[in-house]
């Protein structure tokens, strides 16, 4: 098993998807593709070489399947361990400046592997980030500059209206994040 070392968004994408059962690595691409695309696209490379990285920090396991007619294939499950990591990981509400919303997106879509609290952590951190954008926006528009061009202010007014329309949603999404984690706290659910 490696040393401890610190796993990329790729790997901690493939341990959340493992999280929902057994796959190959054909089925982890299609199931990326199918959901977890839209806010992080690993590409097939990415994942075929990150499950041996996981097999070998003892985050998962690996085992061949013989196939009839076509070579065998190995297919991956995680671990208990791997399962406390993502859950880390999930819970986690700090976010890489350059990532943006991408891994929040990315850390909500998988939330169902953490605690209930965990989704509810990360829409709150993301709304913060949100409001300290907004504001900042607010305060450059608030600023008269002659050399301002048309590009300059559309290009503002995007954001601005981009940042007030993620905070509508957030608004509209809490408190079906809030029923979930109630729902999970009375039936005792702690993830997938």
């Amino acid at each position: 098993m490696e040393t401890a070392r610190r796993l990329t968004t790729t790997e901690y994408a493939m341990l959340g998807l493992l999280a929902s059962g057994e796959s190959s690595g054909y089925d982890l691409a299609r199931a990326a593709d199918r959901s977890i695309a839209y806010m992080w696209a690993p590409s097939r490379s990415q994942i075929y070489k990150a499950l041996p990285r996981l097999v070998a920090s003892g985050l998962a396991t690996s085992r061949e399947v013989e196939q009839r007619g076509r070579p065998d294939k190995a297919v991956y499950r995680i671990t208990r361990a791997g399962r406390a990591v993502l859950r880390g990981w999930l819970e986690d509400d700090a976010e890489a400046p350059q990532a943006g919303g991408t891994v929040f997106l990315l850390k909500l879509l998988l939330a169902g592997a953490a605690p209930s609290e965990a989704g509810l952590r990360q829409l709150e951190a993301y709304r913060r980030r949100l409001e300290r954008r907004l504001a900042a926006f607010e305060a450059m528009e608030r600023e008269r500059s002659d050399s301002r061009t048309v590009y300059d202010r559309i290009a503002l007014a995007h954001g601005i209206a981009q940042a007030r329309a993620t905070l509508a949603w957030a608004e509209d999404a809490r408190p079906q994040l809030e029923r979930e984690a109630r729902r999970r706290r009375r039936g005792g659910a702690t993830g997938r």
